[in-house]
């Protein structure tokens, strides 16, 4: 069977859509008779995980155009020419004229339901397309239930149709071997200094702002509190809390490393005091999942699908109050609750991984393949 897939996460560094495009359909290009077809607009550096046999790509236009202009022009003749079973729509979106099935896949609604945290361009690309593309879509799938149950709050005549598989994990995310103090990770990021983690896109909807401030406050009431790492790509915009950060004082205990290498993300969040995702609107959170598969103390806003993740193993509190979240990581900071987040966190982390969700991800596309028949 030939699943091909929007790949256009894919294109850059790799945050979430990319990091589940690299996981499911390298997944799936192990299962014997299958061939993953990946397109996008631009030149992809495939990751290892699928530079692998079973897996091909699509040439890229020789001509720069725009992706959704790709996707609804170009792309539905090649997707015929390259006799694809299924269509995989990564980043909810589908081609008009899609000559064979297509799943949409449902990251989150944020661009819809928190539009003034994205920008223009990510609002109209999906706002634009996403309604007429769950329409055509032989399957919707939802990577929370969170996420499905908005959806279909959203779009009533959804009910019943959208399908929950949920994000996993990758194996190798999991607490240090004994060994590993995390003495070194903490030499190159921070000077040697214990620290509190951001991992993701440093943009408005991911709460550094409320971060920052909440970090302020611990710093004012601590002789020696944690330092801060914001580690991830700079995203659009910048909020006053951030542009502060340039004050020399502060600026020696905040540490931006820019984007991490999957190995120091993995690390990072091993050896950090308390993993924090202060976001005002998730759909699954996998910052969160990888921290709690890491045994780390975590802190999370109350979104539902980080509620969901967590499943108990992690503190949460509402989004954009900084002092709240202040207070929750200096419990979090604290030995017994710390041991107590760590003890559920590996509890948890099994309902994380990988594996069920490709299973149901096979499942589907078999089921979705034979409308074609």
């Amino acid at each position: 069977m030939n699943i091909a897939c929007d790949a256009r996460a894919l294109v850059g560094p790799r945050t979430g859509v990319g990091a589940w495009t690299t996981a499911v359909m390298g997944g799936l290009a192990a299962t014997a008779g299958w061939r993953i077809i990946l397109a996008a607009s631009r030149a992809i550096d495939l990751p290892p995980e699928l530079a692998v046999p079973g897996v091909d790509m699509l040439p890229p236009p020789r001509l720069r155009v725009p992706g959704t202009l790709w996707l609804n022009s170009v792309l539905p003749a090649r997707l015929e020419a390259v006799a694809s079973d299924v269509f995989v729509g990564a980043l909810a979106v589908v081609p008009r004229g899609c000559p064979v099935p297509a799943v949409a896949v449902v990251h989150d609604l944020t661009p819809r339901t928190l539009p003034g945290r994205h920008t223009m361009a990510n609002r109209f690309c999906f706002n634009a397309y996403v309604e007429e593309s769950l329409e055509r879509a032989a399957a919707v799938v939802a990577v929370s239930a969170a996420t499905a149950a908005e959806l279909e709050a959203t779009f009533s005549w959804l009910r019943g149709r959208v399908r929950v598989i949920p994000n996993g994990v990758d194996e190798r995310f999991g607490p240090p071997p004994p060994e590993d103090v995390g003495a070194e990770l903490r030499r190159r990021f921070t000077g040697g200094r214990p620290y509190i983690l951001h991992l993701g896109t440093l943009e408005p909807r991911k709460g550094i702002g409320t971060l920052v401030a909440a970090w302020e406050l611990i710093h004012e009431r601590s002789e020696e509190p944690p330092d801060l790492v914001l580690a991830g790509a700079p995203g659009w915009g910048r909020t006053a809390d951030e542009m502060r950060l340039a004050d020399p004082d502060r600026r020696r205990h905040v540490h931006l490393p820019g984007y991490v290498s999957s190995d120091d993300a993995r690390d990072l969040l091993r050896h950090a005091e308390v993993f924090v995702l202060a976001s005002e609107g998730e759909g699954f959170g996998l910052p969160l999942a990888e921290a709690i598969c890491c045994g780390t103390p975590a802190v999370a806003t109350d979104v539902p699908a980080l509620v969901e993740v967590a499943g108990g193993a992690a503190l949460h509190v509402p989004a954009g109050e900084p002092r709240a979240l202040a207070a929750a990581i200096s419990r979090a900071l604290e030995p017994v609750v710390a041991d107590s987040l760590r003890r559920r966190a590996v509890e948890r982390s099994s309902k994380l991984r990988w594996g069920p969700s490709i299973s149901a991800w096979r499942h589907l596309l078999q089921e979705v393949a034979m409308v074609r028949e």
